[in-house]
């Protein structure tokens, strides 16, 4: 190596030339050597480059043709739970066609399936499970059930009644229009409960299971995961706020304890939402406007007042019953998918809804949520 050096830099008498032929033949020696792998490997990556954005093309493509399935479930196209939707979009997406299948899975929950074709580049599929939290109108009748629905004498209501049932009533007791047999669109346990978990932080749940309004006023946001007792453990008289969504799994009873006293509790425009049954007694007082919803049965005490002239209390079982006990005062709306039953000398009263009053998806509130998404 030293001497081919030597004779690189130093070259003999008539000999420079010999010297610069040797050091070319060696670059081309070297540039043949890298050159051709080199190559190689560039046009593999090419290759593979072009194979990559085809694919994400194709990929692109199946997405729009999801998010179209979204727009139109959202926009109130009626797909039927036993007849799916199938179509093509009108104008190709990344030169690739586009095919989607919309199921009505039942309990807001769709399944959709979007395949995007190229006759050059094959096809990507995705496959994309949906809830659509639709608006629902509850807030036009008094009371609402997707059963029947039973007022005993001596009753005064003042609203609308409508049911899919029967409305078993005494001639006077309503001063409202009565509907029977209406079809009523109806949110599922998963529609609601996905709507207020989010208000709510699951990893930090609360770690007692009752909460005395005497040394804790100021209620929510919580997430309860089991059973929960709320009652007033001080003198009687005592006030107790929402201050953000109360969510419970399991039963949730407020002033039912005999050994507590009387409270009031302000909704303050929230929502309590219990996974299971929700029993009120006698000792709460419910004021301002806002949300009582239970997945199971809702069982209002004898002699409970709720709201007042300015204010909306909505109550609501989603797979149960409402019960209400004797001489009851409630404004606002009821909400029953069993039945709804009215024991005597109750006078419930439909008032307005103001804006930002309750939270609950209604007509116009209703929200998308992804359940799943797979590219195959």
């Amino acid at each position: 190596m030293a001497k081919l050096r030597k004779m690189l830099t130093h070259p003999r008498k008539n000999e420079s030339g010999q010297g610069v032929l040797a050091m070319v033949l060696i670059l081309l020696m070297l540039g043949a050597i890298i050159l051709t792998p080199l190559l190689v490997f560039m046009s593999t990556g090419l290759k593979a480059g072009g194979v990559y954005e085809s694919k994400m093309q194709e990929f692109y493509a199946a997405d729009a043709g999801v998010e179209d399935a979204i727009w139109n479930i959202t926009g109130g196209l009626n797909i039927s739970v036993s007849h799916p939707l199938s179509y093509t979009l009108d104008e190709k997406v990344n030169d690739r066609d586009v095919n989607v299948t919309i199921q009505n899975k039942g309990g807001g929950i769709y399944k959709i399936i979007s395949t995007a074709t190229s006759d050059t580049w094959g096809n990507a599929t995705i496959e994309c499970y949906v809830l659509n939290i639709a608006g629902f109108n509850f807030f036009d009748n008094a009371i609402t059930s997707n059963g029947d629905v039973t007022i005993q004498p001596n009753n005064n209501i003042t609203g609308n009644v409508t049911a899919n049932g029967t409305v078993n009533y005494n001639e006077g007791d309503i001063n409202g229009t009565i509907n029977e047999g209406a079809t009523i669109i109806w949110p599922s346990a998963l529609q609601l409960s996905t709507w207020y978990s989010d208000d709510v932080n699951k990893s930090a749940p609360y770690s007692e299971d009752h909460i005395d309004i005497a040394t804790d006023p100021i209620i929510g946001p919580l997430y309860r995961n089991g059973t929960l007792e709320i009652y007033n453990g001080g003198s009687a008289g005592k006030n107790a706020t929402l201050n953000g969504t109360v969510y419970v799994t399991d039963d949730l009873t407020i002033g039912t304890t005999k050994e507590g006293h009387n409270f009031t509790l302000n909704l303050n425009n929230q929502t309590i939402y219990c996974e299971s049954d929700i029993t009120v007694g006698g000792g709460c007082t419910i004021s301002g406007s806002g949300c009582i919803i239970a997945v199971g049965d809702v069982d209002f005490g004898p002699n409970i007042a709720a709201g007042s002239e300015n204010d909306f209390v909505f109550i609501m079982s989603v797979e149960g019953e409402v019960f209400l006990h004797p001489n009851g005062n409630f404004y606002g709306a009821i909400a029953g998918e069993a039945d709804v039953r009215l024991q005597p000398g109750y006078s419930l009263t439909l008032t307005a809804v103001g804006e930002g009053d309750v939270n609950f998806p209604t007509e116009g509130m209703g929200m998308m949520k992804v359940l799943s998404y797979t590219i195959k």
